[in-house]
């Protein structure tokens, strides 16, 4: 079973199609099983947060944040990826669209995925209850930190239905001698350089939009176990 684990880890660093995984791993077939059945059973979330928790209690940290950064990055769809896309036309890019929730360090609190054509604001605030309800992660959470793509009915939602104050970002760069609030929310942009390093997330090649997302925690698992370890 570890080297199932390691397969997985190899196909999202390296990028590699699953039936060219390496003859040292089990066969591809046995590595797509279990990747698709922890997908669907919620096993590659549940180690990401219990490593996201573990790490944050180590950095001395509580293990809940009260502070969550929020952005999206579209990326590009290639051929398999058919279901799920749209196109970005702010950015005027055909494919999906990746939402990141991370904490002060970056470390991934959760994510999903959806067509391009998706509205950032909206999108989130829609999304955010049902996240919010099965993630202990975001229960403490007091405030976040957005751009202004998010400013309307997300900063508004969150505050009547969670009493999560959004603060978006009005000044363009940051003074001397005070903290602004793009150095909280600049911190999401690099955690998705993290997680573009993975070649598998470097473009959108999934079928499905639940093993899109499934890719970028298996991101943060992988940066965490080297980090702890």
């Amino acid at each position: 079973m570890k080297e199932v684990v390691n397969a997985v880890l190899y196909v999202t660093k390296n990028g590699c199609v699953w039936r060219e995984v390496p003859g040292e791993f089990p066969p591809w077939q046995t590595v797509y099983y279990y990747f698709s059945k922890w997908v669907k059973d919620g096993t590659w979330k549940s180690i990401s947060d219990c490593l996201t928790a573990d790490y944050r209690e180590k950095q001395g940290k509580k293990s809940q944040p009260t502070v969550a950064i929020v952005d999206s990055q579209s990326s590009k769809n290639s051929g398999t990826c058919g279901k799920d896309v749209g196109v970005d036309g702010g950015k005027l890019v055909k494919g999906r669209k990746r939402f990141y929730i991370v904490d002060t360090m970056g470390n991934l609190l959760d994510s999903f995925v959806v067509a391009a054509n998706s509205h950032d604001g909206t999108t989130a605030a829609r999304k955010w209850e049902g996240l919010a309800w099965q993630n202990p992660l975001l229960d403490e959470v007091e405030t976040v930190f957005a751009d202004g793509t998010f400013r309307g009915t997300f900063s508004q939602e969150m505050l009547e239905k969670h009493g999560i104050e959004v603060e978006i970002p009005t000044v363009p760069i940051a003074r001397k001698g005070k903290v602004d609030i793009h150095q909280k929310r600049w911190v999401v942009e690099r955690t998705i350089g993290w997680t573009l390093a993975n070649r598998r997330c470097s473009r959108d090649y999934q079928r499905k939009a639940e093993h899109a997302n499934a890719f970028i925690i298996i991101g943060n698992i992988k940066r965490l176990a080297q980090k702890i370890t």
